[in-house]
């Protein structure tokens, strides 16, 4: 169904790996890009998946193939409600880059919010060549340095 009436991102903000992982292998068949927002106790995650595009990682090169952890849940743990209106508001910045291209390519990057001492910081994130989902699906690359829409890449 991605193919047939592709959206120019797909943005998930589940709440289990089972469903973002389900999420993510979707989007990086159909070569959609993939924004992905997490919040947990205080802390809130952010990044942009492109792992068919060399030197650009899918989301199981960040988490690997099944980083469900038991005994830490949002409903055991909590949440701060207001971080989740953070995390969600950059999401939506994500999805609208990534449909009307501007500024710097954040694809391969994770940003990390800790809302107890107020830090934003960037982390880059490496293409793991041997990762099971995106290996050997890359197509050409966009040198400019700006984002490529899914159609052009």
């Amino acid at each position: 169904m991605l193919r047939e009436h592709a959206p120019d991102a797909i943005l998930d903000g589940s709440d289990n790996f089972a469903t973002r992982l389900a999420v993510a292998d979707a989007a990086l068949a159909a070569r959609i890009p993939l924004v992905s927002a997490a919040v947990a106790e205080f802390e809130g995650q952010l990044g942009t998946f492109r792992g068919w595009e060399p030197g650009k990682p899918c989301y199981r090169c960040f988490v690997g193939g099944d980083p469900e952890r038991p005994e830490a849940t949002c409903a055991e743990q909590g949440v701060l409600g207001a971080l989740t209106g953070v995390m969600g508001s950059l999401a939506a910045l994500e999805a609208i880059r990534a449909c009307v291209p501007f500024g710097e390519d954040s694809a391969g990057k994770l940003l990390l919010i800790d809302a107890l001492s107020l830090r934003f910081r960037s982390l880059a994130l490496p293409k793991d060549p041997g990762c099971p989902a995106c290996a050997g699906t890359q197509t050409g690359s966009n040198s400019s340095g700006t984002i490529a829409h899914p159609s052009n890449a």
